[in-house]
């Protein structure tokens, strides 16, 4: 069975809010996870591929995936170079939400309270594709309320929920069709295989017979396209899962290099100082001591390479 980290809510949300929105931006060595709440994955910005469960779907601005606890994906862009960024909103949304207050209820049919029910039982990933801009708008609004926690702006946010799932509902029991493909460079298929086959041992010879390319053909194209070595990135994709885990996780240092693939501790602690400056010890308090919210330590974990 294939171990993912999971993103945990009691230490993400960092507003009272019920529905949180965050922009981020993937790239080729995006960690794949799963996480304890649900996530509406919106398409902001490019185009890209998404991992999805068992799936690998093809997907462009507009697109919008709907993830329930447990199910581990990731976004990963089609562009190598990263001149065309791929830029997903999250929008995260609490346990509670599905708990309209007493004092709320009353405000709201029972049409909707019946389907944010049914929404909070869903237990496999869906897709829905925009059609007329219909869900920048709506996100945009549901952007500007999630940052206050009031009865009155639960009172207005509730109406966007629940027009969000008016929209969005029907599309759970519809198969999610693929954008038309693109001729996708095969060296995205290398680098998703890396994603999710990290732990494993992972030769060169392996590798490049997986695209039916010599080892020199291949390192010689892997380098020129993404910028970076194989190898380079094999560890680079183990050290942002090592950073995920010292931030989400309780496991200890030695745990961790195994769960990432790394069974030599003196190995793994100097690709850990390359990568971060510092020991996954003091890379996991400094963390804790120096930011106010695990986004603002997974937005610099995720980008201490860089």
């Amino acid at each position: 069975m294939e171990f993912y980290p999971v993103v945990t809510g009691e230490y993400l949300f960092d507003t009272h809010s019920p529905v949180q929105l965050l922009l981020t931006e993937e790239t080729l060595t995006s960690v794949r996870h799963q996480h304890d709440f649900m996530e509406i994955a919106y398409v902001y910005q490019g185009e890209g591929i998404h991992l999805v469960a068992e799936n690998k779907i093809q997907v462009a601005k507009g697109d919008l995936f709907v993830i329930p606890p447990g199910v581990s994906h990731v976004f990963h862009p089609q562009d190598l170079t990263g001149s065309e960024p791929l830029r997903i909103l999250n929008c995260m949304l609490r346990p509670e939400v599905f708990e309209v207050p007493e004092e709320l209820s009353e405000q709201f049919s029972e049409a909707d309270l019946v389907r944010l029910t049914r929404f909070r039982e869903q237990k496999c990933w869906f897709g829905y594709r925009e059609q007329k801009m219909e869900l920048a708008g709506l996100f945009g609004r549901l952007q500007e309320l999630s940052n206050d926690s009031s009865s009155m702006n639960k009172l207005r946010m509730y109406p966007l929920v629940f027009e969000l799932l008016g929209l969005i509902g029907p599309s759970a029991c519809i198969p999610f069709t693929d954008a038309p493909r693109k001729n996708n460079d095969p060296l995205h298929d290398v680098i998703l295989f890396m994603i999710t086959n990290f732990r494993q041992r992972i030769s060169l010879k392996e590798i490049s017979r997986y695209i039916s390319m010599s080892s020199r053909q291949f390192q010689r194209l892997f380098k020129l396209k993404t910028g970076k070595s194989f190898i380079q990135m094999l560890q680079e994709i183990r050290m942002k899962y090592t950073c995920i885990l010292l931030i989400f996780s309780d496991l200890g240092i030695q745990k961790i290099a195994l769960e990432v693939g790394i069974g030599d501790m003196k190995y793994f602690y100097r690709l850990f100082r390359e990568y971060s400056g510092m020991t996954p010890a003091s890379y996991r308090n400094w963390l804790h001591s120096h930011f106010s919210s695990v986004k603002e330590m997974m937005s610099y974990a995720e980008h201490t390479a860089r």
